[in-house]
């Protein structure tokens, strides 16, 4: 396990964007079609992505980093579906194998889209699933294993998101951030407040798994009760261990939505743009939606109101991934979830 991660230099970002020219796609930035007083939600699109996940980004940069030694024998992670996908997608390009360990809490929809990809399944309990991701250790595959979170290159191959971000939109206010494992909004975080150091950067937890906003509550690594969701694409039991000292010094804290919040901006979302995604991409649409003004009004954000009281904060809010199924769209739809 390793003890040394620290948040890669702006140049390594930079690099990561030159590794995924022409393999991963520059997503669009829209404007949510829902009018509220005082903000702008904008929408970082990563649903548009091949595998419809932001997660190809640190896949093909992490290996396209990697010796042709440790491809040789091909490669293996744990994930519970979108980094499993990227690096399915990734080595079928290179023709390196992949295999997956996945928790049998995993979605579906995101485990057929591996296989389709040709990434081979291992399933085992989320318990042991977890003790692989802090353990950074999985002796029942054999090949080189790639973190999922804990990982520079995965890291800087998602801060060429705030890259692209900041370069359509150099006014913008705020990032707004589905926190899972902590490597995207690390990534975002550290780039974002690089190039404009006043950007409020927060992270969006749903209300059944939310272990950020008790660590910085506590200012430590808490242990919480989680229960399983529809939002199935973040939330854990704690930070890991290794991502906490990089959250909380580029993260400016942790807004918790509720299910019923997160389900109401979904369909908003449907609705409005005509655009589906999974319910962790709607946690921070119902943050920008619902929270973050009050944050910025109380005092709990960086930023205070604007000089010109008719210009309106724009905030971004990042989607992460559109993994979701028939039933829970409908669900959704209907107001039934």
């Amino acid at each position: 396990m390793s003890s040394s991660l620290s948040i890669p230099s702006i140049d390594e970002v930079y690099a990561a964007q030159s590794h995924l020219r022409g393999i991963t796609n520059k997503t669009p930035l829209l404007k949510l079609n829902y009018e509220i007083p005082g903000i702008e939600i904008y929408l970082k699109c990563e649903q548009f992505q091949p595998i419809s996940s932001f997660k190809l980004r640190p896949a093909v940069n992490v290996v396209q980093n990697l010796p042709i030694e440790q491809k040789r024998n091909g490669i293996i992670t744990a994930s519970a579906g979108n980094m499993a996908q990227g690096l399915a997608w990734i080595a079928r390009k290179e023709n390196i194998k992949c295999q997956v360990l996945v928790p049998d809490t995993a979605n579906e929809v995101k485990l057929q889209a591996i296989e389709r990809l040709g990434g081979q399944i291992t399933k085992c309990t989320f318990e042991q699933w977890w003790h692989t991701i802090v353990t950074h250790q999985c002796p029942i595959l054999d090949g080189y294993f790639i973190h999922p979170v804990c990982n520079r290159h995965i890291i800087a191959g998602n801060g060429t998101i705030a890259l692209e971000i900041l370069d359509e939109l150099p006014d913008c206010d705020a990032i707004l951030v589905p926190y899972g494992g902590g490597a995207l909004i690390t990534g975002i975080a550290s780039v974002a407040k690089h190039i404009k150091p006043s950007i409020d950067v927060f992270a969006c937890e749903i209300e059944t798994a939310a272990p950020l906003h008790a660590a910085f509550n506590n200012g430590e690594v808490t242990k919480i009760a989680m229960e399983k969701s529809w939002v199935d694409g973040i939330g854990s039991s704690s930070v890991l261990d290794e991502m906490w000292p990089l959250v909380k010094t580029c993260v400016d804290h942790s807004i918790v939505v509720t299910l019923k919040e997160t389900a109401r901006a979904l369909k908003i979302l449907i609705e409005r743009n005509h655009i589906i995604c999974e319910g962790a991409s709607a946690t921070p649409i119902a943050a920008g939606l619902w929270y973050y003004l009050n944050y910025v009004q109380n005092g709990k954000a960086g930023l205070r109101r604007k000089d010109n009281n008719n210009e309106k904060l724009k905030v971004v809010a990042i989607l992460s991934g559109s993994g979701i199924d028939n039933e829970t769209i409908i669900k959704c739809l209907n107001e039934t979830l």
